[in-house]
């Protein structure tokens, strides 16, 4: 078992209960013309965002929202997004971000699953994403419904309002502008007596993964798990005051919502854009100056360093860089890095708050670049058989993945039988996820348990398969699954998508992975693909390995 030897993290300057709400009342009072909230094309500061997120939670009381209740998000990362949130918490609920890709399954299930009694959504990307239709879709009873009362609805009881940021009239929805008019006549106090309702232990958000064969499980996350470990990777990277942090990871991701915690109880600025677009992120990152850039996702980093007004020397300002991806991938990286900028990587989950471990600053190179990171302060991390949960396994010895700590989710919502599956006694986090940990206590992430091959009886860790073909020069990203054998049981098969620019055929990269790894782990036949089957920011492998059967 590995733990942080320093004390959790707390956060000055809480006040009140310590949620995320009070902290942002306290930066506002602190700094209110400082930016909060950065997208290329609009800027918000704590103070303003804080008086616009005090109207919007007054609307929301006037709707009926109570202290605990529910309110749903579908949108795209905006800067609205971050004040619904706050509003959300200002009024004393739970905020339930939906994955703005579900389609009308996931979205249905949530929507009803979730208990939300108000779904905010816009018609704002409409080019590209048809929200109110797909809202409709999921749910039916909506189609025909006109007037601004509030809906009943038999499959959702408990949503009563529907309300759109932007211009269509929709039977079924009122504008986000009528969240200001009706709080218009709520009084100040109103707001005020439901945030001294609200502590640190209570819940934040109520956030779904994305499902696989079943459906998406909602995870209950409590304010103090978010701020300590969030905190705690600020403290990490050395973020100060008034710096900034760029993500395109979007606000229904954890990753998203976790970088502008961070932003937030540091007093900094979070930067974020609507939908990624390599050319435009580098010119925001240049012209703000971001000091610390989370693209967390190769797709994400490759896509900016890839770019071709990506200008190293230009970006000297930036500090550090987080990205997920194996030992090879991340030596490329830091290969094309503005120099001095320092390359980190982590391990996290939605069951985590976002991060488990993460790589220090001044961890030796083999670590930093190799593994996946140190327990971050209040966490512990131990490695166990997957077949034995409660067994701990020694150094160096492949296993599960389990963590326990300040950032631990607090249960599924409505599923007490798969909660209890998950939290073993003492805390303990199962994550599905196959690792290791070194003497030093630093954690190797080896993929998901699951997604282990078994070729002629060998374990396959298609992790190390992925690791080697991204560092072909035309490889843009790579997924390796399973396919059944007559012969070996199981044998590996790669999906590739190809670099702009770039050429590469299927026996010149099977022909790039003979001498360099076993014969049992090259990929038997690789499939180019353009596209790929996304959850929030991960490649759906269960989706690819239908289509090996296609």
């Amino acid at each position: 078992m590995a733990s942080h030897d320093q004390p959790s993290p707390t956060v000055e300057g809480e006040g009140g209960g310590g949620t995320l709400a009070h902290v942002l009342r306290d930066r506002a009072d602190a700094h209110p013309d400082r930016t909060l909230v950065s997208f290329p094309d609009a800027e918000v500061s704590y103070g303003e965002l804080y008086r616009r997120a005090r109207a919007m939670a007054k609307g929301l009381i006037a709707a009926g929202l109570r202290p605990g209740g529910h309110v749903a998000i579908l949108m795209p990362n905006t800067p609205t997004y971050t004040v619904l949130m706050f509003a959300i918490h200002l009024a004393g609920g739970v905020a339930v971000p939906i994955n703005a890709r579900f389609r009308r399954r996931e979205l249905r299930y949530v929507l009803v699953h979730s208990d939300v009694e108000v779904l905010v959504t816009t018609d704002r990307v409409d080019e590209h994403a048809d929200f109110t239709s797909l809202v409709a879709a999921a749910l039916p009873e909506l189609v025909g419904h006109s007037g601004t009362g509030d809906l009943s609805l038999a499959d959702a009881p408990r949503l009563r309002r529907i309300l759109l940021d932007g211009e269509k009239e929709v039977g079924f929805a009122q504008p986000l502008s009528w969240l200001a008019e009706a709080g218009a006549g709520v009084a100040d106090a109103a707001v005020d007596g439901a945030l001294a309702q609200r502590r640190a232990e209570d819940i934040a958000l109520l956030l779904y993964t994305s499902g696989t064969t079943a459906n998406p499980k909602g995870c209950l996350i409590t304010h103090d798990a978010l701020l300590r470990s969030w905190s705690a990777y600020a403290d990490l990277v050395d973020m100060r005051e008034g710096e900034a942090m760029w993500t395109p990871c979007p606000f229904f991701h954890v990753g998203g919502i976790g970088v502008t915690v961070a932003a937030l109880v540091k007093g900094a600025t979070m930067m974020s854009m609507g939908y990624f677009d390599p050319e435009d992120a580098l010119k925001h990152i240049e012209q703000r100056r971001a000091e610390h850039l989370f693209p967390a996702f190769p797709p994400l980093t490759l896509g900016l360093l890839r770019t071709p007004s990506y200008d190293a020397e230009r970006l000297g300002f930036v500090r550090t860089v987080l990205n997920v991806a194996p030992a090879e991938t991340q030596g490329m990286i830091e290969g094309v890095l503005p120099q001095g900028a320092v390359l980190l990587t982590d391990f996290g989950m939605t069951e985590g708050a976002g991060m488990v471990t993460a790589t220090p600053l001044d961890c030796p190179d083999e670590d930093r670049l190799g593994r996946n990171g140190d327990p971050l302060p209040g966490i512990d991390v131990r490695i166990a058989d997957p077949d034995s949960p409660e067994t701990v396994l020694p150094a160096d010895t492949p296993g599960e993945i389990q963590f326990r700590g300040i950032n631990a989710f607090r249960a599924y919502y409505k599923d007490p039988a798969t909660t209890e599956a998950t939290i073993l006694d003492g805390g303990w986090v199962r994550t599905g996820d196959l690792g290791s940990m070194n003497d030093r206590g630093s954690l190797l992430f080896l993929g998901r348990i699951k997604d282990m091959l078994k070729v002629g009886g060998e374990n396959v860790t298609p992790l190390e398969v992925e690791a080697h073909l991204s560092t072909h020069p035309a490889v843009q990203l790579v997924q390796v699954v399973g396919r059944p054998s007559e012969k070996y049981g199981e044998e590996p098969v790669a999906f590739v998508q190809l670099a702009d620019g770039t050429s590469a055929t299927e026996e010149e990269l099977i022909a790039f992975c003979h001498g360099e790894m076993a014969s049992y782990k090259v990929p038997r036949e690789v499939r180019f693909v353009t596209e790929w089957p996304m959850s929030a920011t991960k490649i759906q492998k269960f989706r690819l390995r239908k289509l090996l059967d296609a």
